[in-house]
C-alpha cells in the first residue's frame, strides 16, 4: 500500500517536473521569438533608414547634377551669345571696313558723278508721274546715254575719266535710274524718238549688263547703226535734255556737238581695236 502511494507520488512529481521543464522551454522559445522580432524590426528599420538616406543622397546628387547641368547650359548659352555678339560686331566692322575701302578707292571725279546720279535717282523715286515728269525722265536717260556712249560730261567729268570702281558704280546707278523710270512710265524708251527707240533699248541692255559686271560693258556694243540713229534724232532729243537739268544738273551734251565728225572718229577707232 505504501509502495503504491509512493509510486503515485513519484508520478505526480515527475509530471510536475515535466510541466515545469515545458514551461521553461516554452518561455525561452517565446523570448527568443520576441528577441528575433525585435532584431528583425531593428534591421528593417536600419534598412529603411539606409534606403531613405540613399534616396536622399540620390535626390541631392540629382539636384546637384541638375544645378551643374543648368550652370553648364547657362555658361554655354552666355558663351554662344558672346560669340554671336562678337561675330556680329566683327561682321559689322568688316562691312564698315569694306564700305570705307570702296569709298576710299573713289576718286574725286567718281564721287562727283556718283553723288549726282544718286540725287537724280532719289528725285525720280519721289516724283509724281506728270507730263512734265515724263519729259524730264526721258531727258535724264538721254543724258546718261550721252555720258556713257558719246563722251558726254556730268558736272565736267567724262566716263573715261572715272576709276574702274567708279565706272562700275555709275553703271549700277544708271541701270537703277532706267529701271525706276520704266516702272513709273512703262515703255518710255519707245516714245523718246520715232527713229531711235531701238537704239535706246539696246543702250539700256548694255548698261544693265555692265551693271552686273563692268567687263560686259563696251561702247562699241551699241553698234554703228544704233550709234548713228541716235545722232540723227538729235533735234528731237534736245527738248528732253533741257528738261532734265532739274534732275541731273550740269550735263555737257556732246551728242549734239559735231555729231557726224565724232561718229567717224569713234568708228575708225572701233575698227582699229
Amino acid at each position: 500500500m505504501k509502495y503504491v502511494k509512493n509510486s503515485n507520488l513519484m508520478l505526480i512529481l515527475g509530471g510536475l517536473l515535466l510541466l515545469a521543464i515545458g514551461l521553461v522551454v516554452g518561455f525561452n522559445i517565446s523570448s527568443n521569438e520576441i528577441s528575433y522580432q525585435k532584431e528583425s524590426n531593428v534591421v528593417n528599420t536600419d534598412k529603411e533608414k539606409e534606403a531613405t538616406l540613399t534616396n536622399d543622397d540620390n535626390t541631392i546628387t540629382k539636384e546637384n547634377e541638375d544645378i551643374i547641368n543648368n550652370s553648364k547650359e547657362e555658361i554655354s548659352t552666355n558663351s554662344s551669345s558672346q560669340n554671336s555678339i562678337s561675330n556680329s560686331q566683327e561682321s559689322d566692322n568688316n562691312v564698315t571696313i569694306n564700305e570705307n575701302k570702296t569709298i576710299d578707292t573713289y576718286s574725286n571725279d567718281d564721287k562727283e558723278v556718283v553723288n549726282t546720279l544718286e540725287n537724280t535717282l532719289s528725285k525720280i523715286n519721289n516724283s509724281e508721274v506728270t507730263n512734265d515728269f515724263k519729259a524730264e525722265a526721258k531727258g535724264v536717260f538721254i543724258s546718261i546715254v550721252d555720258f556713257l556712249f558719246y563722251d558726254g560730261e556730268i558736272n565736267g567729268v567724262k566716263f573715261n575719266e572715272l576709276t574702274e570702281e567708279g565706272k562700275q558704280e555709275v553703271l549700277k546707278l544708271a541701270n537703277k535710274i532706267d529701271t525706276t523710270i520704266e516702272n513709273k512710265i512703262p515703255g518710255y524708251k519707245e516714245t523718246i524718238s520715232n527713229t531711235a527707240s531701238k537704239a535706246f533699248q539696246k543702250a539700256s541692255e548694255i548698261i544693265k549688263a555692265g551693271a552686273n559686271d563692268i567687263s560686259n560693258f563696251a561702247k562699241e556694243k551699241l553698234g554703228e547703226e544704233n550709234y548713228n540713229s541716235i545722232i540723227d534724232a538729235k533735234d528731237e532729243l534736245v527738248y528732253y535734255t533741257k528738261k532734265a537739268i532739274t534732275f541731273i544738273g550740269e550735263v555737257g551734251g556732246n551728242l549734239f556737238d559735231s555729231a557726224k565728225d565724232k561718229l567717224d572718229s569713234w568708228y575708225q577707232n572701233f575698227k582699229s581695236e
